[in-house]
């Protein structure tokens, strides 16, 4: 599985910060294949529309997720606030391996 992950927007947006951060699962450890894998079933992703919509709010955060599982892929785009719980857990998590990977360039 892969998973391309990009924030734009927000207060204090940073072009460096608004570069793709791509997950190739095939390097992870397993245990944390299977909890991106749980969060992506979770959230639904498949099956959400192409870009969520929410009360438009000034320097508000938009999170792109791309995600190709080897039998299906879907990319969207999501703009904060977001309303359901499982999806902000799957963009944290994103979040973390975004910060993780550009800490370590």
């Amino acid at each position: 599985m892969r998973i391309d992950f990009r924030i734009d927007g927000g207060v204090a947006a940073f072009p460096g910060l608004a570069r793709p951060v791509i997950i190739d699962c095939a390097a992870l450890p397993p245990a944390e294949t299977a909890r991106l894998r749980e969060l992506i079933e979770r959230a639904r992703f498949f099956a959400l529309p192409e870009r969520t919509s929410s009360p438009v709010r000034p320097d508000a955060r938009a999170y792109t997720i791309a995600v190709n599982d080897g039998r299906q892929s879907r990319t969207v785009t999501v703009s904060e606030p977001v309303g359901d719980a499982a999806l902000r857990e799957l963009i944290a998590t994103l979040r973390e391996h975004a910060k993780s990977r550009r800490s370590t360039r």
